[in-house]
């Protein structure tokens, strides 16, 4: 038994014939009439008293009918659903971030929210590249704003911005009362840095590797709100985004430039190019775009 026998029988008991029920049907009597007779043969019994002149329901037929009408109007429902979202997509829009992107997101979001007031919007911490594939993988996010660049041909990243690393240093350090130093500045101090299969991680790395320094790694830590907190109790130094760091107490860290190594980390916006974007999600994208003087996402594709 299937949908369509359900839907054609439904249809010829309103119409009350079969040449009107084909016609709004869009498919040919003879079809129409096979459909039917299918379906009697599948469930054993007559549907449709056909000694009489009009369309008759059998005893049992009405039994069905009456079964087969609330599902033929669920089915219906949903296929009303299905196109609505194809159309529009969800009610739901996830983002997957990196902890600095925080001082503009808000803004973004308050945007989006003016055209698109009923839309959920979840925010979900996706750091390492691992974690956003399996985001996208499980359907768990729309969209990410991460500093990992994805070599992944079914997975776009855009760069946004580039945003410079700063070194953090604890209240009472030596290094306080500089505005700015050289990564030479940081050989012997503890470092906090975050955990492998991050990119800032190798961005430190590589600065220190150029001036040929080992870092004295202390502590791993996958969070910036972690490291602050680490960096407050005068733990040790970490290097993170200058944004992110301006956003904490000035009373409780100093921050200092690092003049000698281009240390900076690009921000993307990256999504996954097999899905279906529904117009809610690339209205999204195409405010973070706007946002940093980008191109909309149809003229990027």
């Amino acid at each position: 038994m299937q949908i369509n026998q359900l839907l054609h029988f439904v249809t010829v008991i309103e119409k009350e014939s079969f040449t009107t029920a084909a016609y709004a049907l869009h498919i040919s009597q003879p079809s129409l009439s096979t459909s039917i007779k299918r379906l009697e043969d599948e469930i054993g019994f007559k549907l449709i008293d056909r000694s009489q002149r009009n369309i008759r329901l059998t005893k049992e037929g009405e039994l069905l009918y009456k079964e087969s009408t609330k599902l033929v109007m669920h089915f219906n429902q949903v296929k009303d659903t299905a196109l609505n979202l194809k159309e529009s997509g969800p009610a739901h829009l996830s983002i997957g971030l990196i902890e600095s992107a925080k001082y503009w997101t808000a803004q973004v979001v308050k945007s989006y929210k003016a055209s698109q007031p009923d839309v959920f919007i979840e925010l979900e911490p996706v750091l390492s590249i691992d974690e956003i594939r399996r985001a996208f993988d499980n359907f768990e996010v729309h969209v990410t704003i991460t500093n990992q660049y994805i070599n992944d041909k079914t997975i776009t990243s855009i760069p946004l911005y580039e945003e410079k690393l700063v070194a953090v240093v604890p209240p009472g350090h030596h290094l306080k009362n500089k505005t700015s130093i050289q990564i030479r500045d940081l050989k012997d101090e503890k470092l906090i840095i975050s955990h492998e299969g991050y990119q800032t991680r190798t961005d430190i790395l590589n600065s220190f590797n150029k001036v040929g320094i080992t870092p004295n790694i202390k502590f791993e830590i996958g969070r910036f709100d972690f490291v602050s907190d680490f960096v407050k109790s005068g733990l040790g130094i970490a290097i993170m985004p200058e944004k992110y760091a301006e956003s904490l107490d000035p009373d409780s860290i100093h921050i200092c430039e690092i003049e000698d190594s281009a240390t900076f980390r690009i921000v993307y916006l990256a999504y996954d190019n097999k899905r279906f974007f529904s117009p809610l999600t690339k209205e999204f994208i195409d405010l973070v775009l706007d946002y940093f003087d980008k191109e909309p996402l149809d003229a990027i594709d």
